[in-house]
């Protein structure tokens, strides 16, 4: 009863975290650059968290991490935080942070356009309209005269972009690698390397040393300290805490608190102006992502994009290497996808593949009651990670192919002695 009572508060509270304090860290940015160098601001921000998240990790039994592991987490530290947090931070030294905060709630558009070109994976019909609406919104933000009347605020413009567009490649290509399991150890290595790196920058730029302690105001001090501790270490550990106790879709919901958080404290505080066309463009472009991030029902009824083959949805991304086999049939409700994950030696990819193509997918189309196939591998040093999902239009189907005993993987004549790992247990998920 006690833990449920706890649960019942400490949710809301970490919500309450994520929306409001994470919101309320874009002018936190721009209160301690007014007196920090923001690379070197961003950057020591980063390093000490790190610090502080990698000795909680520790304190709370951290498990061990393998070189891979800490090459995987360095490469999303600094794309996530040296250029996207790091880029975001620098670029408000011409443009108001309510500004920054609501271009930067474009992201989900950025990365729907990533999934589209780099692995084929059509939008659905909400997903256009929502990327029509953010494109037009955008248009709008940044058509006005404070965003075309100089130099400095195009090249932040193009620093905000560039800033997205790494997050949303990092989003797509790097967060399905190998990371370590404790969350607290994986984002403290991140912050290390993403502080690391801002702070060597800005040694090397010569930003560094234009930095002097008698210039740092009250305000300016205690900004870099809230974002230390609330910006980083505490809202942070709240993320982590929601993702396992509440939903991705409910988390996400922070796209779009955090820029009217952003807008309203930059106007109240900072005397940030807020013009009506900004208005007009906030309210397009957080529509757009809402239609982006949702999947409205009335609108997914009429999608021409709808298809047989749910993959995206299951699996997030399909690698160009992957080799699928979709009927054209019907979409059948209430179908089941089968999912399988192993892997294989690096060097025995192509006979295994080979093998897997004339064994697994051609018993498993041949089969009565089967929707498609999909079946794609990536390979990350010595070792390849399998996945092979197959649809089927019932659980009857299911088990003219896999047996009585379809929750164990079905493995064809000479497979076995090529997997060095494979699911005990099959995966079935209805659509």
């Amino acid at each position: 009863m006690k833990h449920l009572l706890k649960e019942t508060w400490l949710i809301p509270i970490c919500f309450g975290l994520i929306y409001f304090v994470w919101g309320s860290t874009y002018l936190a940015n721009w209160y301690a650059i007014q007196d920090i160098p923001p690379l070197l601001m961003s950057g020591s921000r980063f390093a000490i968290a790190g610090i502080l998240l990698f000795g909680l990790s520790k304190l709370f039994g951290g498990s061990k991490t393998t070189p891979a592991q800490w090459k995987n987490a360095a490469k999303l530290g600094i794309m996530f935080l040296a250029i996207g947090t790091g880029g975001m931070v620098w670029s408000e030294q011409f443009i108001s942070s309510g500004m920054v905060a609501l271009m930067a709630s474009i992201q989900p558009l950025f990365i729907l356009l990533l999934m589209w070109q780099l692995y084929g994976k059509l939008p659905n019909l909400s997903g256009i309209i929502g990327t029509l609406l953010g494109i037009v919104g955008m248009s709008f933000l940044v058509g006005q005269d404070q965003f075309i009347g100089g130099s400095k605020t195009l090249l932040g413009l193009g620093i905000i972009f560039i800033s997205i567009l790494s997050w949303g490649i990092a989003s797509v290509k790097l967060s399905k690698m190998d990371m370590p399991d404790n969350k607290l150890q994986s984002a403290a290595i991140q912050m290390l390397t993403g502080g690391g790196v801002l702070l060597l920058v800005s040694l090397l730029s010569g930003e560094a040393f234009r930095f002097q302690w008698a210039n740092v105001t009250e305000r300016g001090g205690w900004s870099w300290v809230y974002l230390v501790f609330f910006g980083s270490v505490i809202s942070f550990s709240a993320f982590n805490y929601l993702l396992v106790k509440s939903t991705p879709d409910k988390v996400a919901t922070a796209n779009y608190i955090n820029p009217v958080v952003a807008m309203f404290l930059g106007w109240f505080l900072a005397n940030e102006i807020i013009t009506g066309q900004s208005v007009v463009a906030a309210l397009l472009m957080l529509t757009g992502v809402v239609l982006i991030k949702t999947k409205i029902p009335f609108l997914e009824k009429r999608s021409l994009f709808k298809r047989p083959n749910p993959t995206p949805d299951l699996m997030g991304f399909m690698p160009i290497g992957a080799i699928k086999v979709v009927d054209v049939q019907p979409v059948v409700s209430n179908a089941i996808a089968r999912i399988w994950h192993g892997s294989t030696p690096s060097n025995m990819t192509e006979e295994y593949v080979s093998l897997a193509k004339s064994n697994c997918v051609a018993n498993c189309t041949a089969t009565p009651g089967n929707l498609g196939v999909t079946f794609f591998h990536e390979t990350e040093g010595d070792v390849t990670r399998h996945t092979f999902i197959s649809y089927w239009k019932d659980m009857e189907a299911v088990k003219r192919f896999a047996g009585e005993d379809f929750q164990k993987p079905r493995f064809f004549t000479g497979e076995e002695r090529f997997l060095m790992e494979s699911d005990e247990l099959v995966e079935h998920k209805q659509f």
